[in-house]
């Protein structure tokens, strides 16, 4: 699914075996690292971990870029190994680390823990992590003046890290913004599925308006602490190690390595790892029933998604990401929202209404300056005679009364949107099967429209390496994919399926290819392929791959691996493709899709941020739910093909 990168002593025990009532307490009083130790506490299940080695890493913002190992912040403790300096937990699983023992200077911090005894005997199987956030001139801002490090802890770390993690001692990206921004949301995101003070799994994320999936984060960890609570090769770890794989044979020999790679693999052996699970595992409450994946899906609400649309409900469709990793999310009945990269809303209870000026709302895209475009099928006010308009909300002040309305360059019901990177637009018209074409000050090209008549019920927009915009042709009597040039050249294609809905490119260079064009069939259950060969030449590689619970495919989007992921309008899951860098068509998901356990209603569209996060609007539910860490990390805004940060 991922990268193949070649890809205190005397303290209170954690109290982690009973149901507990709430799981969002208070953190405690911020720890200055500057001026008093830093501590922590290593737990297995409800047993101290004894003579652990923790190591205090850092993910490595390299110019190597993927795959490399952390950064060992810890020195002068008198232990160190391969990994870096560490220090030792004592019986109670307690540890500090001296504000003179180590140093940092602007990253994303993790603690892990290797080896020690749980009370079944020394296990170096033993792995354990928590996410401590940025640390700046030795000093962390938030954390509690005890750090608990367990199971749970280690899955939350997991998963939001996964897109820059290949195990627990190599987690890097490239020296990029865009990676730095993916890496620093990624530790964010795993404070808002674990509380590091107490060390339990959130139900409600800590802004209040997102519900966090605790069973199975809680199932997860027991899974894990079969082979904790266990000797060294006793069952639970031989199975552990089996079942979660990696993908390249090579099994994991520690339990926060195991995570990793589950976390990679959602869909894998979910029966085998379940088993691990009993029913008097520590952490609870837990699942009562086998999964039907391993992703975590976070649903938020809020900021315009449920509320009241002129008396309809808002159902929000269009989803797009800026370069904060906000998400954008455009609501049919005339409102914007507007979530922060962890969910929290930050656009007002009604949304942002544009004026008034938004209307059926189809289509979004953010421009490479931050600017939000946003499609009025019908537009309203009487702008375009009612035949819709292109509302520009600013980055500076998106709830402006006053946005720009562009309804020139033959705007005929525009349906959707898509940015280049030279901070063109292009536009879907439904009406009349043309496109349009604007520049970023909303001037229409070369007058527009394009390919007018020359495309039937065009649903859908994505750019090209070379700039060409490419529509998939709903309406027309033949199924097909239509690309327009920037000058106003057009070529229309057979890429069989029935009723072509939603379209994507890559730029994997592929055989010689210069890119590759996803179309997801909506009637047909199947995804088409079309390669952009040297000097564009385009050939149809495939009229419909299938499986991997494709039903009623709606929308489609690349991540930074290439793979393809698509919202399931009817089957209310997701699935995901290998794409053109690997064995193309062949199904990730599992025959149901990914997210069957999740609360999706009739997913429309998806997107995936710097820190792989698979955002996905439910038009049926008026929510939006990320699957943490799911997908390979996109550098955001989406403009043309996906690229890694």
């Amino acid at each position: 699914m991922r990268f193949a990168w070649t890809l205190l002593a005397g303290a209170a025990l954690l109290v982690t075996g009973c149901s507990v009532a709430t799981t969002t307490s208070t953190q405690q009083k911020n720890l200055d690292t500057n001026t008093v130790p830093f501590s922590g506490m290593v737990h297995g299940g409800q047993q101290p971990i004894n003579g652990a080695k923790v190591y205090l890493l850092a993910v490595n913002a390299s110019s190597g870029g993927y795959g490399k190992a952390s950064t060992s912040l810890l020195t002068g403790t008198g232990n160190s190994d391969s990994i870096g300096s560490y220090v030792l937990t004592n019986a109670t699983g307690g540890f500090t680390i001296a504000a003179d023992e180590f140093s940092c200077s602007g990253g994303q911090v993790y603690l892990y823990s290797l080896g020690g005894s749980a009370g079944f005997g020394d296990s170096d199987a033993i792995g354990l992590m928590a996410v401590l956030g940025q640390c700046t001139d030795s000093s962390f801002s938030g954390l509690p003046a005890m750090v608990q490090m367990n199971e749970v802890t280690t899955v939350a770390a997991a998963w939001a890290l996964a897109g820059y993690a290949t195990d627990a001692t190599h987690m890097s990206g490239p020296t990029s913004t865009a990676a730095a921004t993916g890496m620093a949301n990624a530790a964010l995101n795993a404070a808002n599925l674990a509380n590091i003070g107490t060390g339990l799994a959130y139900s409600t994320t800590p802004g209040g308006n997102g519900t966090v999936p605790r069973s199975k984060i809680n199932t997860l960890a027991d899974i894990l602490a079969s082979c904790i609570n266990s000797a060294t090769g006793a069952t639970g770890c031989s199975t552990l190690f089996v079942a979660a794989e990696n993908g390249s044979g090579a099994q994991p020999t520690d339990t926060a390595t195991a995570a990793i790679n589950i976390a990679h693999k959602p869909g894998a052996n979910i029966a085998a790892l379940y088993g691990l699970a009993t029913p008097s595992a520590p952490f609870q409450p837990s699942l009562t029933s086998l999964p039907n994946d391993w992703l975590i899906g976070v649903t938020y609400n809020g900021g315009g998604l449920s509320s009241n649309c002129s008396g309809e409900p808002c159902s929000p469709g269009p989803l797009a990401l800026d370069a904060s990793g906000h998400v954008w999310v455009g609501n049919y009945f005339g409102e914007v929202t507007e979530l922060s990269n962890t969910g929290a809303a930050l656009s007002p209870v009604a949304g942002y209404t544009g004026g008034g000026s938004l209307e059926e709302s189809y289509g979004l895209a953010v421009n490479s300056d931050g600017s939000v475009w946003v499609t009025d099928q019908q537009s309203a006010s009487g702008v375009n005679g009612g035949d819709g308009a292109v509302t520009v909300l600013s980055a500076a002040d998106p709830s402006s009364a006053s946005p720009s309305v562009y309804s020139t360059g033959g705007i005929y019901f525009p349906e959707a949107i898509a940015a280049d990177t030279n901070g063109d637009v292009w536009v879907a018209n439904y009406g009349d099967g043309s496109a349009t074409l604007f520049n970023s000050s909303g001037t229409a090209v070369l007058g527009s429209p394009f390919a007018s008549g020359q495309m039937a019920g065009p649903t859908a927009v994505a750019i090209d390496a070379n700039h060409n915009a490419w529509f998939p042709d709903q309406g027309a009597a033949t199924p097909s994919a239509t690309s327009v040039s920037p000058s106003g050249t057009v070529n229309t294609y057979d890429t069989g399926g029935s009723e072509p809905s939603g379209i994507a490119t890559d730029a994997v260079n592929s055989g010689g290819s210069e890119g590759h064009v996803w179309v997801a069939n909506y009637y047909s259950n199947t995804v088409s392929e079309l390669q952009i060969g040297s000097g564009g030449a385009v050939t149809v590689t495939s009229t419909g791959y299938s499986g991997g619970g494709i039903d009623h495919p709606n929308n489609l989007a690349v991540d930074g691996a290439g793979n393809v992921w698509i919202t399931n309008y009817r089957g209310n899951s997701i699935s995901e493709l290998e794409g053109a860098s690997g064995t193309a068509g062949t199904a990730i998901s599992p025959s149901t899709g990914y997210g069957a356990d999740a609360p999706l209603s009739t997913p429309y569209a998806l997107a995936i941020d710097p820190s792989g996060n698979v955002w996905v609007s439910n038009f049926g539910g008026n929510t939006v739910t990320q699957f943490v860490g799911a997908a390979a990390p996109v550098k955001t805004p989406l403009l043309g093909p996906p690229s890694l940060p």
